[in-house]
C-alpha cells in the first residue's frame, strides 16, 4: 500500500477556486482501480494552504493513475509551492481510540 501525503500553498483567495477546479479530477481518481482514498482539503488554520492526501493499492495503480491523471477542465489558480511525500507501508492496524 502507498500513501502519498502533502500540503501546498496558493494565495488564499484564490483556494477556493482551486479546490473547486480540482473537484472533476478528484472524482476521477476515486474511480480508478486501486485507488483507496483521495482528497485535496482546505486547511482549517493556515488561509492559503491545501492538504493532499491519497492511498494506494499498489506502486502500480499510482504509476497508472500519474500517466493518465486529467487536468482539471478549466484552468486553476497557480500553486506557489507544494511539498508532498509517498511512504510505502508494509502493514497497517485500525486505530481505535
Amino acid at each position: 500500500m502507498l500513501i502519498v501525503a502533502g500540503k501546498g500553498y496558493v494565495d488564499p483567495q484564490h483556494r477556493e477556486a482551486l479546490l473547486a477546479g480540482l473537484e472533476a479530477s478528484l472524482r476521477q481518481a476515486r474511480a480508478e482501480p486501486g485507488c483507496l482514498d483521495y482528497v485535496v482539503a482546505a486547511d482549517p488554520v493556515e488561509p492559503g494552504r491545501v492538504n493532499v492526501y491519497e492511498r494506494w493499492e499498489s506502486k502500480e495503480h499510482l504509476a497508472a493513475h500519474l500517466a493518465a491523471m486529467a487536468r482539471p477542465a478549466q484552468p486553476t489558480p497557480a500553486v506557489l509551492s507544494m511539498e508532498i511525500t509517498q511512504y510505502e507501508i508494509a502493514a497497517s492496524l485500525p486505530f481505535q481510540i
